[in-house]
């Protein structure tokens, strides 16, 4: 089916929603399929336009800083939506049979976002390419695969490694609590489960914390009986709060000398080319880069939407230097990296 006969809507399929009470279940599971069919082909055509906007770098015209942005607030995505939707499209631009699979059904966009994910998790690891040819090989084996399944033969096939600790990460919010990421292994999750089931009439909605708390507070209690109070006032969350406030500030001044290093780095280097280099004074700098105010000054010249991105932001010359543009302050501008290289390309008539 071609492009344009997808963006028709057959009169066919249309119907009345409050028809639909009336249907036999017969007709009721027929419409219903032809709608999951339609929903496919469009989730397809979806991911053929968002492949030529990113192709085309549209969102940059329109003051967004990336297509994620351009799909999440001007179009309304979640992000965990249009992150899949982005993934998906440039895998069909290497493999344009994805578009058959997903009409078919044979392939979900949770799949191929879990599929792009891991690939670019390997490659970055190994420093080795994963060719076509072996991505379609892994695309035809997670056919019709449930998520939990084809994050199993994503792991075995590109031979991910088991986390040998069980706590990978940990993090520290404002109100002491702590979020934590744990790997268990096929053995210890069957055991958490069956735990689980055993104290379901204690914690119903089987939520993990819960149960932690619970089995942890039980346990305590058959040891120490007597620290009952001792643990009330002070919970556990908090002391591992405090651990981790402690890491952290080792962490910080780490981080504080590192920089410093790097600052007596930077002056010697400045200098010794200050005599053969220009740049822009380090105040004028400070004030084009303020973290506090300073975004990408960006605007679609249509909309007159401004970019206002913070990250990456780069120093720009609106009239570029190679134009006779000054190194001074009101010639000055922050623009994100993404904007910062589009103006340029844009000025210098490399961009249509």
């Amino acid at each position: 089916m071609d492009h344009l006969s997808l963006l028709e809507i057959n009169s066919s399929n249309e119907f009345d929603v409050n028809k639909i009470k009336d249907l036999s279940n017969l007709d009721l599971i027929h419409r219903f399929g032809q709608m999951v069919q339609t929903e496919r082909k469009i989730t397809q055509l979806v991911l053929e336009f968002i492949l030529e906007i990113d192709l085309r770098k549209i969102y940059l015209e329109k003051a967004y800083p990336s297509l994620f942005d351009f799909l999440v607030k001007e179009f309304g995505y979640s992000p965990s939506s249009a992150m899949r939707r982005i993934e998906s499209a440039r895998l069909l631009r290497e493999i344009p049979e994805v578009s058959e699979k997903i009409q078919s059904g044979a392939i979900n966009l949770s799949q191929l976002s879990k599929l792009q994910q891991t690939i670019r998790a390997v490659q970055k690891a190994s420093n080795r390419k994963i060719v076509t040819a072996h991505k379609k090989e892994i695309l035809n084996k997670i056919e019709f695969a449930t998520q939990a399944k084809t994050e199993l033969i994503l792991a075995q096939e590109f031979n991910l490694p088991i986390q040998n600790t069980l706590i990978e990460k940990q993090q520290v919010h404002k109100d002491e609590s702590i979020t934590l990421t744990i790997t268990f292994s096929k053995i210890q999750i069957e055991v958490l489960e069956k735990a689980q089931n055993l104290i379901s009439h204690i914690v119903p909605d089987k939520k993990w914390a819960d149960m932690f708390t619970y089995l942890a507070e039980k346990e305590i209690k058959l040891r120490s009986p007597k620290s009952n109070l001792d643990i009330k006032a002070k919970p556990l969350n908090s002391i591992w709060s405090d651990q981790i406030q402690t890491e952290k500030a080792k962490i910080q001044l780490q981080h504080v000398n590192s920089l410093k290093k790097l600052n007596d780095q930077k002056t010697t280097n400045q200098l010794k080319n200050k005599c053969t280099k220009k740049y822009i004074d380090q105040k004028s700098r400070k004030l084009i880069l303020d973290p506090q105010t300073s975004c990408c000054q960006f605007q679609d010249p249509i909309s007159k939407k401004i970019c206002g991105s913070q990250k990456f932001l780069q120093v720009d010359h609106i009239p570029p230097r190679w134009a006779s543009g000054k190194d001074e302050l009101n010639n000055l501008q922050s623009l994100c990296a993404q904007h910062n290289q589009y103006k340029y390309k844009l000025q210098s008539g490399l961009l249509p």
